[in-house]
């Protein structure tokens, strides 16, 4: 560091000299400017050398102009006041241009600095994120591992139930019991539904859902959705509204949309006090469909609005 530093005050140095001998050789044609070159050589070196170079140029430049141009010449006399005002004047210009370029390269080393951090503080960040988008793939691949492990078992689990509660209820399989088993049965199918949601989701994420279009009756499709939360609404005294056309003619993935009502009709009985009321309307509105579900429970608060689409957010 000190080496560097006392290389930067010897260059500085050395513009002095260079402007005198300049100066010297062209003072037919500067005379009587005496300090004609020796302000550009005084800035210079406070370029090279910060304020330890330009000083002691400028210290240097006003000596060697005192000495070989100020009248008497070769001397340190001086016949004129003036000349000395000069050399003042001379001396305090080149201490603010050396106190400026040090200022500047100081702001220019700390912007540097800020500059090599926010870059280390980005690539720390890129490196952040690119763990969590992997870290996010694992997790999103487990699920779907799961999910897919899951859905085995409870197959195996339905088909039996299904079979059991199709044979008439006897002394060795009584009312009670077939009770039970369609208790059974509805859970193992939430529970199905819920692991596909599961793989559904994993599919959205890698872009690997795709649409099975067909025509459906998109009316009697809703009707018959609508039908399984019937009892829900009679239990609990729910003002069930249901408002549809006759029919709806259209071209649709009938399972994913009747996933999607089912989705927000249990929501609603979810969040929906007893007593209160849920509609559910379907419109026609151009060229497209609308359903619509109301009902009059709290609402999603305004703060969790934005992330009402997020996983595993709940208000």
């Amino acid at each position: 560091m000190a080496d560097r530093i006392g290389a930067r005050v010897a260059l500085s140095v050395a513009v002095s000299f260079v402007a005198l001998a300049i100066q010297w050789v062209l003072w037919d044609y500067f005379k009587p400017y005496v300090w004609f070159l020796f302000f550009p050589a005084a800035f210079f070196s406070a370029w090279i050398g910060g304020l330890a170079g330009g000083l002691v140029a400028t210290l240097v430049s006003a000596l060697l102009v005192w000495f070989f141009f100020i009248p008497p010449t070769f001397s340190f006399a001086l016949s004129n006041p003036a000349a000395g005002y000069s050399i003042i004047v001379f001396v305090l210009m080149g201490a603010l241009f050396s106190w400026f370029h040090e200022r500047l390269r100081l702001a220019m080393l700390r912007t540097d600095e800020a500059r090599a951090s926010a870059e280390a503080t980005n690539d720390r960040i890129t490196r952040l994120y690119e763990k969590t988008l992997e870290l996010d793939k694992l997790k999103d691949q487990f699920f779907a591992n799961v999910s897919h492990e899951l859905r085995t078992p409870l197959t195996l689990i339905l088909a039996p139930l299904e079979q059991r509660l199709r044979r008439p209820a006897s002394a060795d399989s009584p009312a009670e019991e077939q009770h039970e088993t369609e208790i059974m049965l509805r859970n193992a199918r939430l529970l199905y539904r819920h692991v596909t949601d599961l793989l559904d989701v994993a599919k959205l994420e890698s872009g690997g859902m795709t649409l099975a279009w067909s025509k459906i009756d998109l009316a009697r499709l809703l009707r018959n959705t609508a039908a399984n939360f019937e009892s829900a609404a009679a239990q609990r005294h729910i003002a069930y509204t249901l408002n549809f056309p006759p029919t709806l003619p259209c071209e649709a993935d009938a399972e994913k949309v009747q996933r999607v009502v089912l989705n927000l009709l249990s929501n609603a009985f979810k969040f929906t006090p007893d007593g209160g009321a849920i509609a559910l309307r379907l419109s026609q509105e151009g060229s497209s469909a609308l359903i619509d579900v109301q009902d009059n429970g709290p609402g999603i608060p305004v703060a969790l609005r934005e992330a009402v689409f997020e996983r595993f957010r709940q208000g």
